[in-house]
């Protein structure tokens, strides 16, 4: 099988994806972990099998679309093919199966899924399993075919190499062998039975004229005989020379799975860091929100800590306030009672003033300092009762 054109159209990782391979011999795709290298080759296998490594059918549409589809030409026996395979997401799938003619395809598709995947297999002569443990070895399961059983493996390398036609050979060349002894028994017999009649000279030289062109036919077929053993022992050195190849390959494929095997070490570190990256990607509405909520927070608290020192200012100006208001008051009731002292002496003074009526000027004099007194006394407790609800 000669690939010649990959088209993707919504698988996997691919939106649109054109890949010509004519004029290549040997072609190398290479990138970074997750490029979608291993979807091209997954694509192929699901054109032409129907399989990949997709977890439900619908996992191979490409995220957001309705439908995925692959299209694969490639070229057989000289001869040129294309398939067409198409799945819609929640529905079925759609194959088709197509031959070259002239400047055109030709549909080759049969009645239904199953028949036209069989016609595939029938033209591919190759089957998935057998696919994926030969010409494919796929991300992670490099060692599939190192892990099956030795009957298995021993199958996939006989359809692989197609040694059942060997077999098919050997078995006709055990059949023709038993044909030839069977023959030979026959004649001898028959030499026995002409040997009796050595006597009868004419019918003896009859049948031995007719047992020489029996002999001849014979030695005819013994050479061809002799000529399909050589072919089959040429197979076998063949089939040696094959078995040696694959004890090669086998080593080869022991170095892959230890380079394999630190690949995917190495890839393992890789995911864990990508997973870190993406939950804080996941994580990041609510980053931003946690943000602004602590912007939103800072600025109350700048808000909260202008009001607190202006709080703590007016607290520091009322202190102020009582601690004068509170002088102020001492300085009143200090006065109060030198007033109420100077009323008790003016009272004593008064009594003193009734007993000498007779000084009636000096009388005059003492009422008026006792009114004066009065006032003052009463200018006091207004401003005491004005000084009292600061005092609280």
């Amino acid at each position: 099988m000669i690939p010649q054109r990959l088209t993707l159209r919504n698988f996997l990782s691919y939106r649109e994806a054109l890949l010509d391979f004519q004029g290549l011999h040997t072609a190398c795709v290479c990138g970074a972990n997750g490029a979608g290298k291993s979807s091209l080759l997954e694509a192929i296998s699901w054109v032409l099998w129907g399989e990949s490594r997709a977890t439900s059918e619908d996992d191979v549409i490409h995220m957001g679309a309705k439908e995925a589809q692959v299209e694969f030409i490639f070229q057989m026996h000289q001869q040129t093919y294309r398939v067409l395979r198409t799945r819609q997401r929640g529905q079925g799938v759609a194959l088709e199966f197509q031959i070259m003619q002239g400047s055109g395809f030709r549909s080759l598709t049969a009645k239904g899924i199953r028949s036209t995947q069989q016609l595939i297999l029938t033209h591919l002569k190759l089957d998935y399993e057998t696919f994926v443990n030969s010409a494919y070895l796929r991300q992670g399961r490099a060692d599939e075919f190192m892990l099956k059983r030795p009957a298995e493996r021993k199958q996939i390398l006989a359809d692989l190499l197609k040694l059942h036609q060997y077999d098919e050979l050997s078995e006709q060349a055990k059949d023709r062998s038993r044909q030839f002894k069977g023959q030979v028994e026959l004649l001898e017999r028959q030499l026995e039975s002409i040997q009796e009649q050595l006597q009868q000279r004419n019918a003896i030289a009859q049948e031995r004229a007719e047992l020489e062109t029996v002999l001849e036919q014979m030695q005819a077929q013994q050479s061809t005989n002799h000529h399909q053993l050589q072919q089959f022992q040429a197979v076998q050195h063949q089939r040696q020379t094959w078995q040696q190849q694959l004890s090669w390959q086998q080593q080869q494929q022991r170095n892959l799975n230890q380079d394999c095997q630190r690949l995917q070490k190495e890839r393992s570190q890789t995911d864990g860091q990508r997973q870190t990256l993406e939950y804080l990607l996941q994580q990041e509405s609510k980053i931003l929100a946690g943000y602004q909520h602590w912007r939103a927070l800072q600025a109350q608290e700048e808000l909260f800590s202008g009001k607190f020192q202006s709080h703590q200012v007016a607290q520091s100006q009322r202190q102020q306030f009582e601690q004068h208001y509170s002088e102020k008051l001492q300085q009143l009731q200090s006065q109060l009672q030198k007033v109420q002292a100077q009323e008790i002496t003016l009272q004593e003074q008064l009594q003193e003033l009734q007993k000498t009526l007779s000084k009636e000027a000096d009388v005059e004099f003492a009422v008026e300092q006792l009114i004066s007194a009065r006032q003052d006394l009463q200018k006091l407790d207004q401003l005491q009762l004005q000084a009292s609800p600061l005092l609280q």
